[in-house]
């Protein structure tokens, strides 16, 4: 004969019945978070405009929809963030193509896997009131040159493509920060700048000036993109291409609202100053279709062969490795789902 439970352990079971189906009920979020694969992510420099489209992807549930937690972390400088890459030390990176080829070509197994600027922000400026109207027009100015980045080495590009030599200007080296203050003063007639920098700087002066971006006279390079190690993306390709496609998702939303990417920047990093991360995300926006791009976040087979040969001709990389040794399309979105250039 089966004996009644007492109603004070009938009410018990039920309890406990209860708590364990609530339990397991709230744990099913905390499951599917413990189930997303882990990324870090090592930015190129500080949270800035040319960055905030990877925050926007974040804050907008890109990464998470994706399977993904992504842990952005802010760099200093494209040469050590592809160190890290290289080294295994993080994930994925985004860094500048010119120090991830030449790590490449000196033995890292790293790859590119998209370019978010197609070319370089290298560019010649002087005074609007100078009377400079090209290139060909500084013969004979003085102009300074940063002791530090990549303006120097690709300058004899540019002069040679305007007809002139080294000997037909006077360089002068210069630490960048003394740059812009020297052009507005007249120490200089020229200054090496660069679209995402001294241009901001110059503007925020209220100084006229023209420019002569380095694409399109003599050293049309692509630049900042996301990078992976081999060993990663042997290991984890599904998960690479998860993490590039939800970039450029990121991306294109920052292309099509601007202001909710620097929000989100600034939401991640409250110390970025939201002013110049407009200026500076307005520079990308140019530089994401230049040089002859066809698609947000795809550099053409044509951009990377023209790359490694200037790239060659300045000494930074060997003239015997093909292009496509540094990048890989095996892990962007079909190209039907790419955003087109010119962009609208």
């Amino acid at each position: 004969m089966r004996h009644a439970r007492p109603p004070l352990l009938e009410t018990l079971a039920f309890g406990v019945a209860a708590l364990l189906f609530g339990a397991m009920l709230g744990a099913s979020p905390s499951v599917r978070a413990a189930d997303a694969f882990p990324i870090t992510f090592q930015l190129n420099y500080p949270a800035a405009g040319f960055n905030a489209g990877f925050e926007l992807a974040a804050k907008n549930g890109y990464y998470k929809d994706a399977g993904l937690e992504v842990k952005i972390e802010p760099g200093n400088g494209s040469q050590i963030t592809a160190q890290l890459v290289a080294a295994g030390k993080v994930d994925l990176g985004f860094a500048d193509a010119a120090p991830v080829m030449k790590l490449v070509s000196s033995g890292a197994k790293i790859k590119v896997l998209a370019t978010i600027l197609q070319g370089n922000p290298n560019q010649v400026t002087a005074l609007a009131k100078s009377g400079i109207k090209s290139v060909a027009d500084i013969k004979g100015h003085s102009v300074a040159v940063p002791n530090a980045g990549s303006q120097s080495s690709m300058f004899p590009l540019v002069l040679a493509a305007s007809g002139l030599k080294e000997t037909d200007v006077r360089l002068i080296n210069m630490p960048p920060d003394s740059m812009t203050a020297a052009l507005v003063q007249g120490q200089v007639d020229v200054i090496l700048g660069s679209i995402d920098y001294f241009a901001i700087q110059l503007k925020s002066l209220g100084a006229e000036t023209v420019n002569f971006p380095f694409i399109e006279h003599g050293a049309p390079t692509v630049s900042t993109s996301i990078i992976g190690s081999e060993s990663f993306l042997e290991a984890h390709p599904d998960i690479a291409k998860k993490f590039v496609a939800a970039s450029l998702k990121g991306w294109y939303a920052a292309l099509d609202k601007p202001d909710d990417a620097i929000a989100a920047m600034k939401s991640m990093f409250p110390d970025a100053s939201e002013k110049v991360a407009q200026a500076q995300f307005d520079a990308t926006k140019y530089l994401m279709c230049v040089n002859r791009a066809k698609f947000v976040g795809k550099a053409t087979p044509e951009q990377w062969s023209d790359t490694v040969k200037i790239l060659s001709q300045i000494g930074i990389l060997p003239a015997d490795i093909p292009a496509t040794t540094y990048y890989s399309y095996d892990f962007l979105p079909p190209q039907s789902e790419l955003r087109s250039c010119p962009l609208n």
